[in-house]
């Protein structure tokens, strides 16, 4: 399986950060051990999301489809709000 995934900062809330990779909790740790350049500075992280694909184009088109402006619309209106914000867990 591959895994389109969303994780949020935990110290600063708005930043959040969409990837793909075949194991969640591995890639999890890797982001919060600092080993990602691009989320480094935002440290820690929490899953916020997943969605899994047997396919791993399907995954990165959804991936691409996900940080596209279509997409960041489609997350707000349909993903993210029905995900509860860290601060209302």
């Amino acid at each position: 399986m591959y895994y389109v995934y969303r994780i949020r900062s935990k110290s600063k809330p708005d930043q959040t950060f969409v990837g793909t990779t075949r194991n969640v909790k591995k890639r999890l740790s890797l982001h919060n051990i600092g080993q990602v350049g691009a989320t480094r500075d935002f440290r820690p992280w929490k899953i916020s999301f997943y969605a899994a694909f047997t396919r791993k184009q399907r995954a990165h088109e959804f991936e691409d489809f996900l940080k596209s402006p279509n997409g960041k619309s489609f997350g707000r209106k349909r993903l993210w709000q029905s995900i509860p914000k860290p601060d209302e867990l």
